[in-house]
């Protein structure tokens, strides 16, 4: 017995293919900006973008390897100095809180500028 005959579904023409294309590709620029803009809005109320990730880097800073031996040495010794010297510890926790201070800044102009010369925005003091 013969087949019975099959209708073949209907190919979409060339240009409804494009307008199709063309529909899509809107939609998914909207979609990214609107994406975008509800990210900008929601961390912009919380915090800049340099500071979090400096605020990011200090947080995950002990997990450097070569670094985080460096600062177990340095805790040891720093921990030893103020059992044998209690009458130093605030001097020494001023000086470190200042090192510190200072570091998240440089860290921060560091940012700053890398930010910048991504987007195309720095100018150097020289230029």
């Amino acid at each position: 017995m013969a087949e019975p005959i099959k209708k073949q579904p209907e190919l979409i023409s060339t240009d409804e293919n494009k307008d199709h294309e063309f529909t899509l590709s809107k939609n998914m620029a909207i979609l990214v900006r609107l994406k975008n803009e509800n990210i900008t809005r929601n961390t912009q109320k919380v915090t800049d973008i340099t500071s979090a990730l400096i605020d990011l880097k200090w947080m995950h800073r002990h997990e450097i390897y070569p670094w985080r031996a460096k600062e177990e040495v340095y805790g040891a010794v720093l921990e030893e100095i103020l059992n044998s010297h209690p009458k130093l510890k605030e001097q020494i926790l001023r000086r470190l809180e200042s090192h510190y201070q200072r570091l998240k800044e440089h860290e921060a102009e560091t940012l700053s500028i890398t930010r910048g010369l991504a987007e195309k925005t720095w100018k150097s003091s020289t230029l």
